[in-house]
């Protein structure tokens, strides 16, 4: 029953977003500390939404960070980090039934039937999110969505960056922002790790949990997001 409402529970947490002008966080718990990542539904609505619906459903709860490389990011999210089998961290994502409804994946699953009688290949087992490029730039605290080569690729695994890496703009889609807990993301980068970039102690996500709006924040949280805001508008109006 939980998958089947998900979607559409998702969907209505952005439109009440985008009509009341509220932010949506997410508060990834992990086994170093907490992350309080802010949303970016106005520049990459899929990907939020992709985002909140598998984190709601319990998809990200022990999965681990697989690659931390410092100087650059930190990435996790693959449902494949869960088994003991270190060699296939990193290629795995959500099957069509972790995203969609069982009424839904059983029209696919009817869908690739029908395909295979024909003598096509079907469809991919995995799905993806369709690429949302946009113009925010990958600095330090930023989250983003992790891919093949596919530019459409992208389906649960994400980064955090640790260093601004200007060079993933408008390859990568940005979907988020760190808001506290940047000494856990550079806690987890300073991991020790083997020669793919993997943590030798595993470090799990054991929590996530969905925020609407600054009042719902703790006093601390809250008065971090108040001040980049504050920030930012300082550095809007310095003078040349």
């Amino acid at each position: 029953m939980t998958r089947r409402i998900w979607p559409l529970i998702a969907a209505a947490i952005l439109m009440t977003a985008a009509v009341a002008g509220a932010q949506t966080f997410v508060r990834l718990s992990t086994d170093a500390g907490d992350v309080l990542l802010e949303m970016k539904p106005e520049v990459a609505p899929g990907h939020v939404a992709n985002f909140l619906h598998l984190g709601s459903t319990g998809f990200y709860t022990g999965t681990t960070f697989h690659r931390v490389i410092p100087g650059f990011m930190i990435q996790g999210g693959d449902p494949l980090s869960k088994n003991d089998t270190r060699a296939d961290d990193g290629t795995g994502g959500p099957e069509w039934t972790d995203v969609l409804t069982a009424e839904e994946s059983a029209k696919v699953q009817e869908v690739v039937a029908m395909l295979e009688a024909r003598g096509y290949a079907g469809l991919p087992t995995q799905a993806a999110v369709k690429a949302e490029f946009n113009d925010t730039s990958h600095l330090r605290g930023v989250l983003s969505m992790a891919r093949s080569q596919n530019p459409d690729s992208g389906g649960s695994q994400f980064f955090i960056c640790v260093a601004d890496a200007s060079q993933l703009d408008h390859k990568y889609t940005a979907f988020g922002e760190v808001v506290t807990g940047l000494e856990t993301v550079d806690e987890i980068v300073s991991a020790d790790r083997d020669r793919n970039d993997n943590p030798l102690q595993p470090v799990h996500i054991t929590g996530f949990e969905v925020v609407e709006g600054l009042d719902a924040l703790t006093a601390d949280e809250r008065a971090a997001r108040e001040a980049e805001d504050a920030g930012a508008t300082a550095e809007g109006t310095t003078a040349d």
